[in-house]
């Protein structure tokens, strides 16, 4: 929440990278202004705090018609920066050339900022980002210059630097721009003049792929030809956009006359003097002058020009000035306005001296063809150039070489002395590899708000574009700007860290670190509930570590969130099938699916879903408190086991009350069913042939069996039971047959039991093999083979159920003892009194 003492917010209509701007009333004078905010955050540093308060007290100082004016600047007790601005609700340039513009309102367009332009740079400043966005108009439509946040404050070297790399809008740089190197007035003239272009042509004069394409067609590509019918602007669009500065517009002046000469029937619109109101008090109070009034005295005229580079032009002075205890030149009629007069005779003879010892010291520093290079921390008097002889002020002093300077990725232009006797201008410098991150401004149609950076004289002259990209990585990164707003963003800073040096171990990090970002706003939003928003924000931690394919462990770490997530769902999904809830186990694997793309548990268990309740499903029932046997749907009504009965099921029945049950009613278990092989000595768990728990159980007899089964549904709930014989043959028909399809008598058989039948194949087991070694039958292990087993039916094929008084009861199938010519189907019968190590049993169940 937004409270500043004063102001009623209304709404937020905009935000840039330093601060965001509100719709607010002043509620003293119930007016509506523009309320910029500085970020909170950027607020505990010193450097920002200076240079946003900076930028309003600069804007303050401005008081132009065609300047968006400052009505207030403070701090809260909370540490909120604002300032209050004039609120221009009428849209921006860029927006009015695009729904359609005229000659006549274009040319009023033109001049108002050309006349806001003159009157700051008459007060030396350049704004250096003239561009669309930056004209907005207000309640009568008269267009207004924002957005000063960038503005180069020529008298006193101080810049106020935006948050990117390049200074500027890429498609509205002078060529001086877009090389990195110092620039003056000319250098807004240069963008007016690609207003100009803009507002004819619907476009700007140079495009490209990118910042830096767009860069290098601003230094080196000739400048543009006009549709014909806009052919009479072409002079004016060719001195405007001249690549060398000298060849330009001296003056706003100057560009007003040729625009003038342009448009003749429009010339009324922009000849007044609102261009040349007084340079108002400083915004801020200041400790009474001591106030010499004086006109200006005349200088030397300069040495020739023999085509060395001028440096920047000094602002032009008022008429007449004022020197005050701080070096400010001020208009006389200002200060006498809120002052007292004061004699100024008594310091005739003082100025006098001052005045010859100045001239001295010009004539010496000019001699051999030198100009005077002053001092940054000296007030300089201004230097009127002769006529048609551009002027500029001297370059600012190159800040303390730093003890490691960062390597740049362009040299930097070194200023050199000039051989004894000439100038020699240095050469062009290559266009500064920054500018490739040159990124247009966001439309401040409403916003006007303008991002504000760190002072560069806090840094060496040449800073290294690597580093400079990393470090505003790290301040996106922290303010949760990871891949929008374009051109302002971590991923973006990075990835031209990487392009420039490939190798860069902190911008392969900070990428990592944006897709880390990416997949912690993943597991809130999973935390939140939001599914959906999840997986969208692990596929862009995705998109974003493709950038550093070297490092696995961000593709693992995304893997193991999307596993994490899924598995809740895949339990859910198990429980669900193993309700038999179709829709839901199908629902819970879908989700888990869009969690987990990579997921083969929810790959597989979509597949398993659709099974559910089908020919071929298998599952377990719940029995007390472990699971019953695994059973597989055979038909609409019918589950049989998957295997025949265990020994390791069997103990468990036994163990739970089935000894008891058959307490005293020992059977006789018959070996290879010869019935002179008889033994009671033998039973289920010592059946004289060599088995393990996996192996079926034999030596039980029929009632054994549906013993079993009955104590199976009263563990279950569901109704469990033996096969009847066609249920049996059912199945057991759809036995491939031949010999060792199934355990049938075979090679290990005859040599273990010294027999003449059986085949001459070996599956490798003379008695009973594991459960489930052979080829199951539409998902039913050991139908043939293996063991003979007890179904529901009397001997005479009557149905059984348990307690049956049946003389005696049917078997079914082959076992491990048959001939492979005994068919699948084969039956016999048994009296309910033995059992047989060749005989077991297994159960099916009704499906509700």
């Amino acid at each position: 929440m937004i409270d500043i003492p004063g102001y009623a917010i209304k709404r937020e209509i905009g935000a840039g990278g330093m601060a965001t701007v509100h719709l607010a009333v002043q509620t003293s004078l119930d007016r509506e202004v523009a309320l910029k905010v500085m970020s909170p955050a950027l607020a505990a540093d010193p450097t920002f705090s200076k240079r946003f308060l900076q930028e309003a007290r600069m804007l303050a100082s401005l008081a132009h018609p065609n300047i968006v004016a400052v009505y207030d600047v403070g701090v809260t007790q909370n540490q909120l920066h604002y300032f209050s601005m004039q609120y221009l609700p009428r849209g921006d340039f860029g927006s009015r050339v695009r729904h359609g513009i005229d000659e006549r309102e274009l040319t009023q367009t033109i001049a108002g900022v050309a006349k806001a332009l003159g009157y700051a740079h008459q007060r030396g400043y350049v704004h250096r980002d003239v561009a669309p966005g930056n004209i907005l108009y207000d309640a009568n439509n008269n267009p207004v210059l924002t957005d000063f946040g960038i503005a180069l404050a020529a008298a006193s070297g101080t810049r106020i630097t935006s948050t990117g790399f390049s200074v500027g809008t890429s498609h509205y740089m002078s060529p001086e721009q877009a090389r990195g190197g110092d620039v003056d007035l000319r250098s807004d003239i240069y963008s007016l003049g690609v207003l100009c272009y803009f507002g004819l042509v619907g476009k700007p004069p140079y495009e490209g792929a990118d910042g830096f394409a767009v860069a290098y067609a601003h230094v080196f590509e000739p400048i543009p030809r006009l549709p014909p019918e806009r052919a009479h602007w072409q002079g004016l669009i060719d001195r405007a956009l001249a690549k060398d500065p000298k060849d330009r517009f001296g003056d706003t002046d100057a560009f007003l006359e040729a625009l003038a000469g342009v448009v003749p029937q429009y010339a009324a619109i922009f000849r007044d003097d609102s261009a040349d109101a007084p340079l108002p008090p400083p915004p801020v109070a200041a400790p009474a002058p001591t106030v010499v009034s004086m006109p200006k005295p005349p200088l030397p005229p300069p040495p020739p020009d023999n085509g060395a580079t001028r440096p920047m032009p000094l602002p032009r002075p008022a008429p007449e000035t004022v020197i005050t205890q701080r070096n400010q030149a001020i208009p006389a009629a200002v200060l006498e306005a809120g002052q007292p007069q004061r004699s100024v005779l008594r310091f005739w003879p003082v100025l006098i001296v001052l005045l010859g010892v100045g001239l001295i010291a010009f004539a010496l520093l000019t001699r051999g063809g030198k100009r005077p290079i002053p001092s940054s921390q000296t007030a300089t008097a201004d230097v009127v150039a002769p006529p048609g002889e551009q002027s500029a002020p001297p370059p600012p002093p190159p800040p303390p070489a730093a003890s490691n300077p960062a390597p740049s990725a362009s040299p930097p232009v070194a200023e050199t002395a000039p051989a004894s006797g000439s100038e020699t201008a240095p050469p062009p410098a290559a266009v500064n590899t920054a500018t490739q991150t040159a990124m247009d401004a966001v439309d401040a149609n409403e916003a006007q708000a303008a991002d504000a950076s760190l002072d560069p004289n806090n840094f060496p002259t040449v800073v290294d574009p690597v580093v400079e990209a990393v470090r505003l990585g790290r301040i996106d990164l922290a303010g949760q700007r990871l891949t929008t707003p374009p051109g302002s963003n971590a991923l973006e800073r990075f990835l031209v860290a990487l392009k420039l040096d490939p190798k860069n171990k902190q911008a392969k990090q900070g990428i990592a670190d944006v897709a880390k970002k990416y997949i912690e706003l993943g597991d809130k939003n999973l935390a939140a509930g939001d599914a959906g928003q999840f997986g969208q924000f692990m596929e862009r931690a995705a998109d974003v570590a493709k950038n550093v394919p070297d490092n696995t462990d961000i593709a693992k770490e995304i893997a193991a969130h999307r596993a994490k997530a899924a598995e809740p769902l895949i339990a859910q999904g198990k429980n669900a099938a193993a309700a038999w809830d179709k829709a839901a186990a199908k629902a819970a694997y879908e989700k888990a699916l869009q969690l987990d793309p990579n997921s083969q548990a929810a790959r597989e268990g979509i597949k398993f879903a659709a099974t559910i309740g089908e020919p071929g499903f298998a599952f377990r029932d719940k029995a007390g408190d472990a699971q019953g046997p695994e059973m597989v749907i055979v038909d609409a009504k019918l589950a049989m086991g998957r295997h025949v009965v265990t020994r390791a099921e069997f103990r468990r029945f036994w163990n739970a009350g089935g000894s008891g049950q058959f307490a005293g009613k020992e059977i006789a278990c018959r070996d290879r069913e010869s019935i002179f092989r008889s033994s009671k000595k033998r039973n289920w768990e010592n059946p004289d042939i060599a088995q393990e728990d996996n192996h079926p159980v034999v030596c039980v007899n029929w009632a054994e069996a549906a013993a079993y089964a009955q104590w199976l549904s009263k563990q279950t709930g569901k109704r469990y039971r033996l096969p009847s014989p066609a249920e049996f043959d059912r199945v057991a028909r759809k036995a491939p047959g031949g010999e060792c399809k199934a355990n049938l008598a075979d090679a290990s058989f005859k040599k273990q039991f010294d027999s003449r039948s059986g085949s001459d194949c070996d599956d490798g087991f003379a008695a009973t093999s594991p459960v489930g070694k052979f080829e199951a039958v539409g998902g039913v292990y050991d139908i043939d083979g293996n063991v003979r087993q007890w179904v529901g039916a009397c001997g005479g094929g009557a149905a059984a159920e348990p307690g049956s008084t049946c003389r005696d009861f049917m078997v079914k199938g082959r076992s491990w003892l048959s001939p492979a010519k005994e068919p699948a189907t084969y039956s016999d019968t048994f009296a309910n009194d033995v059992g047989l190590n060749n005989v077991g049993f297994r159960v099916v169940r009704d499906i509700d």
